[in-house]
């Protein structure tokens, strides 16, 4: 097995696309029940800690940029 730029890449896309999957499946069940989706805990975590997701975001820039600059 090899990693390379494109596969950590890859990974990386896959596994955003399958959790942006299971948000949306969970949320179209939760309406569905009648329930608060789980996207409203994310986004309020998101507000509680601003820094730490500025951090997170930094970080992901940091790695793709590494990833895809020539």
């Amino acid at each position: 097995m090899n990693f390379d730029a494109e596969s950590i890449l890859s990974l990386i896309a896959t596994a955003g696309a399958f959790i942006a999957f299971l948000l949306m499946l969970q949320e179209s069940i939760a309406l569905s029940r009648g329930t608060d989706p789980l996207t409203n805990d994310v986004r309020s975590l998101v507000r509680q800690y601003p820094r730490f997701t500025y951090a997170v975001a930094v970080l992901i820039g940091m790695l793709l940029g590494h990833l895809l600059w020539p």
